[in-house]
């Protein structure tokens, strides 16, 4: 096994990046994947962390061979409120594979150092994180899958995702027939859609707190944290519906790159939903919206995941389309009192 040392993340975001671009082009060989370490988004990713045992990485010597990212959080759950950490942006390149199991019982030994009722962490199927969850950390660890999510995606450049998605001929025929190639039309409304200003802070934080915990796993956002999450140029954006003076609902996104061996092309993820106040025609404004903002900002299209915290309904009635591609929301309780369920909803980042 190569020699490595597991240490504080240095803070070297290119460095990083370098590295994870490398690892994860021969990880997915013709697949893509999204890049999550491109300098500004995981900037963006780590505002919150002000303690820098949150960060960890593995060095053979100054080099750079591993790396995860636990990120704190505060949720509520059934009820209740927790201390977590989202363990994400585990990466390890060829041959230091084993450096990635080191830096879990790290992460491990750090997060209960620091008090956290538990970890959650976003894994895709059937790849090299995904078997080393199954093969190594399952069976000597409680660790329990939340929710077993899939995109929904609506194209904005159609013929650019039919080539860096390498899409085959009944998949292009499936997408087209569906309508998700077309663009969502704006609809008349009483109110308007615009981008996020900081003086919507309150209201956006009002229509957060209102999202509803019994059976769902929620983001519990303090003032300053949302601010970040709701806008920080160039990765990060909100849209909002106001009505009267008042932000009835919102869409919040982050830009991202889909990375593979035949392009990179950026892509709008909606991050969180809050528009339970908001009529039928007033979401489908708002996605007609995230439509055009997407567009200008030079996106091939938008993708959101089942999360189950709101009705997907309005993004089917859009042409949202499904792709089969799977990720597990896994749940590491790190005290003995915590018992996490399955949960119907999940009002968090996928990252």
């Amino acid at each position: 096994m190569a020699k490595f040392e597991v240490r504080d993340f240095d803070g070297d975001l290119p460095a990083l990046s370098a590295m994870a671009r490398e690892t994860w082009l021969e990880e997915y060989g013709e697949h893509s994947w999204p890049d999550l370490y491109q300098p500004a988004l995981a900037a963006y990713f780590f505002a919150s962390v002000s303690d820098p045992r949150f960060l960890v990485a593995a060095y053979d010597g100054a080099r750079l061979v591993a790396f995860v990212a636990n990120v704190p959080r505060r949720y509520r759950l059934a009820g209740r409120r927790y201390l977590g950490v989202l363990s994400s942006m585990l990466v390890a390149r060829p041959g230091y594979q084993g450096a990635a199991v080191y830096l879990l019982g790290e992460c491990l030994r750090r997060n209960q150092e620091l008090g956290a009722d538990f970890a959650v962490m976003t894994i895709e199927h059937n790849h090299r994180s995904w078997r080393m969850f199954q093969e190594f950390l399952r069976p000597a660890h409680r660790l329990t899958v939340l929710k077993t999510m899939h995109p929904l995606v609506h194209a904005l450049d159609f013929d650019r995702i039919v080539t860096s998605e390498g899409l085959k001929r009944h998949e292009v025929l499936a997408i087209r027939l569906a309508g998700a190639d077309r663009r969502i039309m704006p609809v008349a409304t009483a109110g308007v859609v615009r981008l996020y200003r900081a003086g919507d802070l309150a209201q956006v934080l009002a229509l957060v707190q209102r999202t509803a915990n019994g059976d769902s796993l929620v983001r519990d956002f303090a003032e300053s944290t949302l601010a970040v999450q709701l806008h920080a140029q160039p990765v990060a954006d909100t849209l909002v519906y106001e009505l009267n003076g008042a932000i009835k609902g919102f869409v919040n996104f982050t830009l991202r790159d889909m990375v593979s061996r035949r392009a990179c092309e950026r892509w709008t993820w909606v991050e969180f939903v809050g528009w339970e106040a908001c009529s039928a025609a007033e979401r489908r404004a708002l996605l007609a919206g995230l439509w055009q903002v997407g567009h200008e900002r030079g996106c091939i299209g938008i993708l959101e995941w089942n999360k189950g915290y709101y009705s997907a309904a309005p993004l089917y009635g859009a042409r949202f389309v499904p792709y089969p591609r799977y990720v597990d929301v896994t749940a590491w309780p790190l005290k003995p009192d915590v018992v996490l369920p399955t949960v119907r909803g999940v009002f968090e980042q996928v990252f």
